[in-house]
């Protein structure tokens, strides 16, 4: 069972706990990995599609983890409940807005874990700002590229963000003070990389969307210029 890059950083974010409670748990890789591991004792997973689950169901069968494993048909976390108690909440693979939906409705069993490892493939500043308004920090980001596409993968933890005014809030909750206080190699060539494709959309646009663009480009370049 080999997981990809991005799965593997996903799954060695997780705190060496008791209980994983793995959202969209898909083919049920992760959750495999983390048992066989040591990682933790128990892993609740999640799919709201009856198809993975049950691929899920025979992969955690055939490694002969079905007692270790329990497989649950679940809107994100509606059917987990506090009285299960994860320790570490995994949502991965998931867009920023349903993640933080996920994360609002499961309220009571997110405010009592000890760490949440989230993997937005879109709408990060979203996230960013949830975990920021509900009582959590993050303590550590990894920037990774996967078969051709870049990923954030967030660790975070009960506890107070640090707090700025508006504007640079609002410019960390997009660049990552995180990333930018690493400097991180591949996060800067990335952003170099998106500076030059947008620099190259100018010519052909006027208007509001160009002044957009500009200012997007200019914040760009901040971020850079902050990893120096």
């Amino acid at each position: 069972m080999n997981l990809s890059q991005r799965l593997t950083k996903v799954k060695n974010t997780v705190i060496n706990c008791e209980t994983v409670c793995d959202i969209g748990c898909d083919h049920g890789f992760v959750s495999v990995s983390l048992i066989k591991e040591g990682k933790a004792k128990r892993v609740i997973a999640c799919d709201i599609n009856k198809g993975p689950l049950e691929a899920a169901k025979e992969n955690v069968s055939k490694e002969g983890l079905s007692s270790q494993i329990e497989l649950r048909l679940s809107d994100g976390l509606s059917q987990v409940f506090p009285k299960d108690k994860p320790d570490s909440i995994v949502i991965a693979g998931m867009g920023g807005a349903l993640m933080c939906k996920i994360l609002t409705e499961g309220s009571k069993v997110v405010s009592s874990a000890n760490q949440l490892v989230l993997q937005p493939q879109s709408e990060i500043f979203l996230v960013r700002k949830w975990l920021r308004e509900n009582g959590f920090y993050i303590k550590n980001e990894e920037f990774l590229k996967d078969m051709g596409k870049y990923y954030v993968i967030m660790d975070a933890r009960p506890g107070k963000s640090e707090v700025f005014d508006s504007e640079i809030q609002e410019f960390f909750d997009i660049y990552s003070k995180n990333l930018i206080d690493k400097k991180d190699n591949l996060y800067k060539e990335y952003l170099l990389w998106k500076i030059e494709k947008n620099s190259g959309y100018l010519a052909g646009i006027t208007g509001d969307k160009r002044d957009e663009l500009e200012r997007k480009i200019i914040l760009m370049k901040k971020a850079v210029s902050m990893m120096k």
